[in-house]
């Protein structure tokens, strides 16, 4: 999915270096991703810059779709570097196109992950009703994934994996779409230590209990209902950071509460994120959109089976450099 905000890190702080267990709730910000499209955006945020290498979460939905829909969700082809994007569906269908020649149907429960590694170019439209039948629905959550510097470079890559295996823990039933939890091994696996899950109710009126890493930091993010720990609740359109240090998860969940656990091993490195980018330089932020609004350069492809000759061109850089951003410590933080 492509990004209307060129510069994502404008109004974020530095996450600090050394935190411990929170619940921190904070609010997602409205935002544009086309003229007719808006979603929650929950990472980054001038709240929490990344939770260990995820550096970007927005929501979209739950909306009607209806036959012949031309406000539907359509991102004309676009590029990325140095991530992976993750699309998680809860409802309705999209079709995804890439520079390899993937074309893919992307359906609920089934993580579909694409590699940019040095430049990937890709297009995502939503697949309407047939004419004639009842309204569909649209509604799940566009991930990226930071690439730490030793994958970054890699060749480009698209999978469409299996369902995603549960977990069952006690009242609680978790969906491991990326990583590991609890001994639950996604198909998906990232390149630093994470876990992306769904978390559901699951038997009894009682609180959830959920296996955690205590070395990784974790978010949840409702798509739908609400979640409580610690006596602090959040809500669809709100974020909740745990910090690390916990081994266990204890949460309550509304019946019709369907939750992302986003989670990792905090990320050391220091990046550049800009429009559909992620660097560790200015320098190489101006190379790669030189080089996309350009076009017919190898390093991103083109799209090429895509149904009409539209494409995103990238916006035009600030007046200033962009600076590398981090973790900083206490006493560095302002």
């Amino acid at each position: 999915m492509s990004n209307s905000v060129a510069d994502l890190y404008a109004r974020c702080t530095d996450d600090p270096e050394g935190h411990g267990r929170e619940t921190t709730v904070y609010d997602a910000i409205h935002a544009k991703i086309s003229p007719r499209s808006e979603v929650l955006r929950l990472l980054p945020h001038r709240e929490r810059r990344m939770v260990g290498a995820w550096c970007f979460v927005d929501l979209y939905g739950p909306r009607a779709v209806r036959s012949g829909d031309g406000d539907a969700m359509h991102v004309a082809p676009h590029p990325h570097t140095g991530l992976q994007t993750v699309s998680w569906l809860v409802a309705g269908e999209v079709t995804h196109r890439d520079s390899l020649g993937t074309t893919a149907q992307v359906v609920p429960g089934r993580a579909a992950v694409m590699t940019a590694g040095d430049g990937i170019a890709h297009g995502e439209d939503v697949v309407p009703p047939a004419t004639g039948s009842a309204d569909g629905a649209l509604h799940g959550a566009q991930l990226w994934v930071a690439l730490p510097d030793g994958e970054r470079h890699r060749a480009r890559g698209f999978v469409l994996h299996e369902p995603a295996p549960f977990l069952e823990a006690d009242g609680v039933r978790a969906r491991v779409f990326l990583g590991a939890l609890g001994g639950v091994a996604a198909g998906a696996e990232g390149f630093t230590p994470m876990v992306g899950a769904e978390l559901t109710p699951h038997g009894g009126d009682g609180p959830g209990r959920l296996p955690l890493d205590p070395a990784y930091e974790h978010l949840l993010v409702p798509l739908s209902g609400s979640a409580t720990v610690e006596g602090t609740s959040v809500a669809h359109g709100q974020a909740m950071y745990l910090g690390v240090d916990r081994s266990t998860l204890e949460l309550g969940l509304t019946p019709d509460a369907r939750v992302l656990l986003l989670g990792g091993e905090p990320f050391a490195e220091e990046i550049v994120m800009w429009w559909n980018f992620v660097a560790r330089s200015h320098d190489e932020i101006d190379r790669a959109r030189t080089q996309w609004n350009a076009g017919g350069d190898d390093r991103f492809g083109e799209v090429a089976h895509y149904p009409t000759d539209e494409r995103l061109a990238a916006p035009p850089l600030p007046n200033v450099r962009l600076q590398p951003r981090g973790r900083v410590s206490a006493r560095s933080s302002p």
